[in-house]
């Protein structure tokens, strides 16, 4: 049998006799550690209180659940509570039945009562019993059901705060009940508040101890035979092939990365637009600037910003750059994690250098967002290509002394190590972490070579002329992104332990954690691996200290996770040759579980894909609509806001991109400064409930700075109370505008309280409103004092030569000119329908203007305010002439090329009844033909899915908009 040369570093290989007279050793050290951890926890509850208290000293005493509940049934819940005194509200009592978390596809059911004593009026001793029956949903899995409980103020949406036990989301475990196929009445089982504290304590505890057992049981294996046993010896099974088996190996992996690229296609996230619109501002010459002359670094991806300026000035589609781009760097990531762990180990024949390759390959998380247009594919391949190139030439370096191409590739290194750096700020600790070996060589030679000063010369090169540049140009080296996703509020901590433990969950990755200590069952190339697994460690801190990430999936651990797939593979192998070990007929064994090995690998890759294929809805690509609506909202502040002018929104991403020569006052405070700094220093997380005193501080502050700054316009996201989606749905079909949503508003607690804050209504009007689905809408109102005056650019004091004839009389004196619109447009994208109109004076508010786009059997309405939104007809004056120019962006999938149809009209929104045709053209159902429109195939690649904005074209009458002290660059 041939084997590898052994390192200069590494100690003979043990005997498969001593190897087995060892392997009872770590089973008894791990029974030992668990046992510890099990008394010490022990220990820790029994020590604790048996009350239950919450805030302003209300004290659960008991709770009692039905054991059994049935679908469609009700689950019975009685609670009892002790007060200390009136509350400072009227707090409701709610419960909350749920699945497990660990249950995919699970249910929730939420209910609340108010006590029949008004919590303003409790008295001290006052003993509160409350009832509730909790209707259990149909598509709840059967089993186990959970039961929290807690009390809230209707009013301000707030939870009265646990107090002891400390609960982050201040609900209480109170018990569970067994959800069955049929009805079954097994009564009420109450636990005190005994009984109530060790189950909450238990189902904090015990979704993490599988993983605690699993990554304990196996730091305990390596850790003993790490020190008895440096290196396993392979076996007739695994010995070394050649490298032709290993890229041919790679296309599994490859395959199934595209697949999932396939399921995700056209999914792009809405902030990378944030990075596009720093390209797009660079290209144009305004610099590396998110609104026009603002030097603040609202990004966090400094270097991808260069790598997709070029693409911009090209003026490809970076839509599209990022699909090849976000493959490309993918595909090159899942190679070198293959080669590292040949690098790592040796290759074998059978081909167990690829397991990690596979499972990256499939990651949910590493597939979406290499396809994202977020600079997550590059975060993940220059650290691992850093790593790679560095431990290469570090094993040639311990064969024979540095030479010229040695010291060149540890240069070669750092500059990839600080490309890193300026891709992602939290980089610079794998750069640091990566050098791990390098210290040691150091240690043990007691000097500082060459090729080590190479490599801090490779990162400092990349990383000390950007860090200056940063410093001079926005006055800072943390990036204004910083302030807005960090807070100081304890409740992070707590929120980023949940966040670890789901992204456990998620993809099975707790298996890879678990599977990670066992790379070190063999002490070869033992520096490299200590590094790898400090950054997998790192990382999982700085994602507990980052608490939340409004993204799905975990992308912030994308950078570590190939680092934790090469580990997890190497462990997977070691795991093998130590069971081979200690078991006869050696290669027969070997053979039989590397079967096994790959065939868990396949599954959970199969596993993987099945998540991401089920989540983004099968082949067809539309991951996100963000590209949908967000850019006719763009486009449609163009057409009616002169350059410079100020827009308040939320979602600094398309929407700013397709609107190039506008500023955005952010909500979230990504590119303000000004709201990013407020959020930070009164302690906040965005995306993290916080203190309530220090948010409602924070909102009034802010509203004061949203009024000071005077918008134009205002952009109110809402996002659908649950159970209120019918409700909002039917106000917004009577008021397509926005202005009859109400309380919807304060859904959004980003917004700084804006709806409850009287000046608002006073100052703004409400405009159009975007749905984007049953629970996201997006309204746009208009600063009042430019409201009131009369649009300009929709509100002509002539005809055009092309409009000087009635056509079409309509009832009540409405008469159509003439018409206009865009003969060819390709799929997907967009064409402007423009009809002209003398207007007989003011006519029923909800009079409404309607294109239908008919053809290859279907039809597509264009329902809409006359004067594209702008001039509603309550406001017309008699022989005012208006131009109705709006953009028609054709529905993505829906319409497919061929010849459509182009009808015109008007109707009553309260009654549906078209306004009748009294003379002149019409089609029939009081509409009129106004031309067709020819629908052409689109090519990807070849044409843009989305067009860009062209000003020059969206502006028909850039001159007559009516301008504010904000707008620059045309005369006022």
């Amino acid at each position: 049998m041939s084997s590898a040369p052994a390192s200069p570093l590494s100690p003979p290989q043990p005997s498969g006799r001593a190897a087995r007279s060892r392997f009872a050793r770590p089973l008894v050290i791990a029974g030992l550690v668990l046992a510890v951890i099990a008394v010490a926890g022990g220990a820790a509850s029994s020590g604790l209180g048996e009350r239950i208290l919450f805030a302003q000293g209300v004290e659960l005493t008991s709770a009692g659940i039905g054991r059994q509940t049935y679908h469609g049934g009700l689950l019975p819940i009685q609670l009892r509570f002790t007060a200390a005194g009136p509350l400072d509200g009227n707090y409701a009592v709610f419960v909350q039945v749920q699945s497990p978390v660990s249950i995919p596809n699970g249910c929730s059911n939420n209910l609340d009562a108010a006590p029949s004593v008004p919590s303003s009026r409790w008295t001290r001793g006052q003993v509160i019993e409350q009832t509730l029956h909790v209707p259990v949903a149909p598509h709840c899995p059967l089993g186990r059901l959970e039961v929290r409980a807690g009390l809230y103020d209707p009013k301000r949406g707030d939870r009265l705060a646990t107090v002891d036990p400390h609960v982050e989301d201040n609900r209480i475990f109170v018990g569970s009940a067994e959800l069955l196929r049929m009805a079954s009445d097994d009564g009420v089982e109450t636990h005190s508040a005994a009984d109530l504290l060790r189950a909450e304590r238990a189902s904090v505890l015990m979704p993490w101890l599988p993983w605690v057992l699993g990554f304990t049981l196996a730091a305990a294996l390596a850790g003993a035979f790490s020190l008895r046993a440096p290196a396993l010896s392979q076996g007739d099974g695994a010995v070394a092939s050649s490298a032709r088996w290993t890229w041919f190996g790679l296309s599994l992996p490859v395959v199934a990365f595209v697949l999932g690229i396939l399921m995700v296609l056209e999914f792009v996230k809405d902030d990378a637009y944030i990075s596009f619109r720093y390209a797009h501002n660079l290209v144009r010459g305004e610099g590396l600037v998110f609104n026009t002359g603002e030097h603040l670094e609202g990004m966090t991806n400094f270097l991808w910003v260069f790598v997709l300026a070029p693409f911009e000035a090209m003026g490809l589609d970076l839509f599209q750059v990022c699909e090849l781009l976000g493959g490309a760097l993918g595909i090159g990531c899942i190679v070198l994690v293959a080669r590292t762990a040949v690098l790592l180990d040796e290759p074998r024949r059978d081909l167990s250098q690829l397991w990690g390759a596979l499972w990256l390959a499939s990651s949910s998380s590493f597939v979406l967002y290499a396809k994202s247009g977020l600079e997550q594919p590059l975060a993940a391949l220059l650290p691992i290509a850093g790593a790679y190139c560095l431990y290469r030439a570090r094993a040639r370096a311990l064969l024979a002394a540095p030479d010229q191409h040695t010291v060149r590739s540890y240069l070669i290194a750092g500059l990839l190590l600080g490309a890193a750096c300026m891709t992602r700020p939290e980089l610079h600790l794998i750069a640091m972490l990566v050098g791990i070996p390098l210290v040691v060589d150091i240690i043990g030679t007691r000097r500082v070579g060459r090729a080590e000063l190479a490599y801090a010369a490779g990162v400092l090169a990349i990383t000390a002329p950007c860090h200056l540049f940063r410093y001079l140009y926005y006055g800072s080296l943390v990036p204004n992104t910083f302030y807005v996703k960090t807070g100081s509020d304890s409740t992070v901590w707590g929120h980023g332990l949940n966040t670890i433990l789901d992204m456990l969950r998620f993809n099975h990755t707790g298996v890879l954690v678990a599977l990670a200590p066992l790379a070190f069952l063999d002490r070869r190339k033992l520096a490299e691996k200590s590094a790898f697994a400090a950054i997998c460690a790192s990382f999982l801190v700085y994602y507990m200290r980052v608490g939340v990430d409004e993204m799905h999936w975990h992308r912030l651990y994308i950078p570590a996770l190939p680092f934790l797939c090469v580990l997890a593979g190497l462990g997977t192998r070691n795991l093998i040759s130590l069971v081979a070990e200690a078991l006869p007929q050696k290669p027969l064994v070997v053979g039989g579980l590397s079967a096994v090995a790959w065939a868990s690998f396949v599954w959970l890759a199969f596993f993987n894909l099945r998540t991401t294929y089920e989540a983004e809805r099968g082949f067809n690509g539309h991951g996100d609509l963000a590209g949908t609506y967000h850019p006719d909202l763009g486009k449609f502040l163009v057409r009616h806001e002169r350059p410079g002018g100020l827009v308040a929104f939320q979602d600094m991403g398309s929407t700013p991109y397709y609107a190039p020569d506008l500023n955005f006052l952010d909500f979230f405070g990504l590119v303000d400064s000004t709201v990013a700094h407020a959020r930070h220093d009164h302690g906040l997380h965005t995306f993290i409930t916080g203190d309530a005193k220090a948010q409602a501080a924070y909102d009034a502050e802010m509203r004061d700075y949203f009024f000071e700054r005077s918008p134009e316009w205002a952009i109110l996201t809402i996002y659908t109370p649950r159970g209120q989606e019918q409700v909002v749905s039917e106000a917004f079909q009577r008021d397509p505008t926005g202005g009859s949503l109400g309380s919807a508003y304060r859904n959004n607690a980003v917004q700084f309280g804006l709806w409850d804050d009287p000046r608002f209504r006073q100052r703004y009007v409400a405009v159009r409103t975007w749905p984007r689905s049953s629970a996201y809408y997006l309204a746009l109102w208009r600063r009042k004092d430019l409201w009131d005056q009369t649009p300009g650019e929709v509100v002509l004091a002539t005809p055009p030569t092309r409009a000087s004839s009635v056509q079409t009389r309509f009832a009540g004196g409405l008469e159509l000119l003439g018409h206009d619109l865009t003969p060819e447009v390709r799929e997907r994208h967009e064409a402007f329908i423009t009809t002209w109109w003398r207007l007989p004076g003011a006519m029923p508010a909800d009079l409404t203007f309607f294109v239908h786009v008919v053809g290859n059997g279907m039809q597509v309405p264009v329902d809409h305010i006359p004067g594209d939104w702008l001039y509603p007809a309550n406001r017309w004056q008699a022989g005012q002439i208006l131009e109705d120019r709006v953009l028609f962006q054709l529905p993505p999938e829906a319409m497919t090329p061929g010849e459509y149809t182009v009808y015109v009209g008007a109707y009553r929104r309260s009654t549906g009844e078209r306004l009748a045709i009294e003379a002149g053209e019409q089609a029939g159902d009081n509409r009129v033909r106004v031309g067709t429109l020819r629908v052409k195939p689109l090519r990807p690649l070849v044409h843009a899915l989305i067009p860009r904005t062209d000003v020059e074209i969206m502006r028909a009458h850039p001159e007559r908009i009516v301008s504010s002290s904000q707008a620059v660059g045309l005369a006022k």
